[in-house]
């Protein structure tokens, strides 16, 4: 039974056999003599640490535990200063690697700075401390050089650079090693564990993790779950997704303007339009009204939003119409040259439908043209196009004040058309409850 020394290190239990040492054979020869002198086996890792007499009682406190250190020492004060921590080396041999030097691991920045020498005491100081700072040293003067200097920093606010042989990086730093695991010995050697990173071993909770890649010192991965009041992580959908910010405008850039045109119940006698124009959020230049005249169609209502984003479009800048009308837009930018040329008659002899809208959506735009022509520079190819997307100009799109016209999809992603759809529903709907109160009376 082994008994507890007076003099063991914090965190350890020195323990010592008050038996008389194990007799050994009175052979001659140098090896033999070696034999004779008594040993002290000092275990500072294993099941139950402290100091042994036997290397039978050693092996079995260091056999089949993980990462064990143990060295054996001709005196009992070199055993007790090993198992303290003080010392690394020393005449004593064990089953580890004697000749490896002992750790001193500095923790400059972390829960309480000072200096360690078992590496779990040094994750404990920094794991979950933002911006940790740590490093490890052969000698214990090295060590607490390291952590004086790092009060000096906060003092003086200048970083000193304090180098040592087997410097340990920082865990923000440190790499995870990607070598393949070997089969290990069932005692480890001295030189104790490897350093891993603590992203890797710990799970944090949200808000308690160090801030690697944080913006203005805010974890932008949390988020404040609505529902229960508490910080959790964003899901997989919630980092993907594209939020818009308001910011400050581009000068010279084009004024983006969604229309879209609505028919409830379009082909029908009883069918309303409605017209939606939609600038932006909160936007007060937004429209969303009935469609007017007797033929409420949904062409009609998709060129009559055109029509009234030009009437409200600033005069003097460039803008960018965005419908999901195909047919609108062929009809302001093609087809109306060959329609005009014939007199307004299609291809099938045929008067065009729609020409009084279409009509308008084109004096609209050459009476733009010719606002601001006195502006427009000679030469000067930058005011060709209003957006420089690779594809030819269109037909609207000269000078500073040109407007060019994009098909997007309908009932899709963007957050633009599905807003000026809105607005046109709401026109028409608004227009049907006014026409059936009218029917009241």
């Amino acid at each position: 039974m082994a008994m507890a020394h007076a003099d063991a290190g914090p965190g350890f239990t020195s323990v010592n056999k008050p038996a008389s040492p194990a007799p050994v054979p009175t052979s001659t020869g140098t090896k033999r003599k070696r034999d004779t002198q008594v040993k002290f086996y000092s275990v500072r890792v294993g099941k139950e640490p402290g100091i042994y007499h036997s290397w039978t009682e050693c092996l079995e406190q260091v056999k089949g535990y993980p990462k064990a250190l143990f060295k054996s020492f001709t005196s009992l004060t070199e055993a007790q200063h090993f198992l303290n921590g003080d010392i690394g080396g020393g005449s004593g041999v064990g089953l580890g690697n004697s000749s490896s030097p002992q750790k001193f691991y500095g923790v400059q920045c972390g829960r309480v700075p000072g200096v360690y020498t078992n590496w779990q005491d040094v994750l404990d100081q920094i794991r979950g401390w933002k911006g940790p700072k740590h490093k490890g040293f052969k000698t214990r003067i090295e060590a607490e050089l390291f952590v004086r200097e790092g009060q000096q920093y906060q003092q003086q606010h200048q970083q000193t650079n304090v180098e040592g042989d087997g410097a340990v990086e920082s865990i923000e730093t440190a790499e995870p090693s990607r070598k393949k695991a070997r089969k290990a010995d069932p005692v480890k050697q001295e030189d104790g564990p490897p350093d891993p990173p603590v992203q890797d071993a710990v799970e944090y909770k949200a808000g308690e993790a160090p801030l690697n890649g944080a913006e203005d010192d805010f974890d932008t991965t949390i988020v404040l779950d609505q529902s229960s009041g508490s910080l959790r992580y964003k899901t997989a959908d919630e980092r993907d997704r594209v939020k818009y910010q308001a910011v400050r405008p581009v000068h010279n850039a084009p004024v983006r303007i969604y229309t879209d045109g609505s028919s409830l119940s379009n082909g029908q006698a009883s069918a309303i339009g409605g017209v939606g124009v939609y600038f932006g959020p909160q936007d007060k230049r937004n429209i969303s009204e009935g469609l007017t005249g007797s033929r409420q169609t949904n062409q009609r209502a998709e060129l009559t939003a055109i029509q009234r984003a030009l009437d409200v479009a600033p005069k003097d800048r460039r803008v960018v119409i965005l419908s999901d009308s195909n047919y609108a837009i062929k009809c302001v930018t093609e087809w109306f040259v060959k329609w005009r040329a014939n007199g307004w008659v299609n291809a099938s002899g045929k008067a065009v439908e729609n020409r009084d809208l279409i009509q308008k959506v084109i004096d609209n735009l050459e009476e733009r043209y010719k606002m601001n022509q006195h502006r427009n520079v000679d030469f000067a190819e930058e005011d060709d196009a209003v957006e420089d997307d690779g594809k030819p100009p269109g037909p609207w799109e000269r000078g500073l004040a040109g407007v060019k016209f994009v098909w997007v999809k309908g009932h899709a992603k963007d957050a633009g058309n599905n807003a000026a759809d809105n607005l046109a529903t709401a026109g028409a709907r608004e227009a049907r409850e006014l026409l059936n109160g009218d029917n009241h009376f």
